[in-house]
């Protein structure tokens, strides 16, 4: 399965979990549905910025490891490690998994500061 179908097919599981229209969806990210229904049947994959709300919006444990994987995939894509070894690959990768620990350990601080009042 391609990338590109891989990302389709987990919008549409997700969609179908969760119970909810494609117009739902679209009303929800403030996008046309035509745009997101283009989504769903594979024509295009959306901005990072819209996979991280429609993460947020699934609230979908199975979706969110699903986009992650797709995310780094295009990531690898674009940064061309075609020709890297396998451990330069992986320590780029241990990196970047230590530095979205660290960035995501500070967002949830500063979620947990504003919900608690700083107390």
């Amino acid at each position: 399965m391609n990338i590109l179908d891989d990302f389709s097919t987990a919008l549409l599981q997700a969609r179908q979990r969760k119970g909810v229209t494609q117009e739902n969806i679209a009303f929800a990210l403030n996008i046309s549905h035509a745009t997101y229904n283009a989504w769903e049947c594979g024509h295009r994959i959306c901005p990072y910025k819209h996979i991280i709300a429609l993460i947020h919006y699934f609230d979908d444990d199975v979706f969110t490891r699903r986009m992650l994987r797709i995310m780094l995939t295009l990531q690898h894509s674009m940064i061309g490690f075609g020709g890297r070894s396998k451990g330069e690959t992986s320590a780029f990768y241990m990196k970047l998994m230590s530095l979205l620990a660290e960035e995501c350990s500070e967002w949830l601080q500063s979620v947990y500061d504003d919900c608690d009042g700083g107390r």
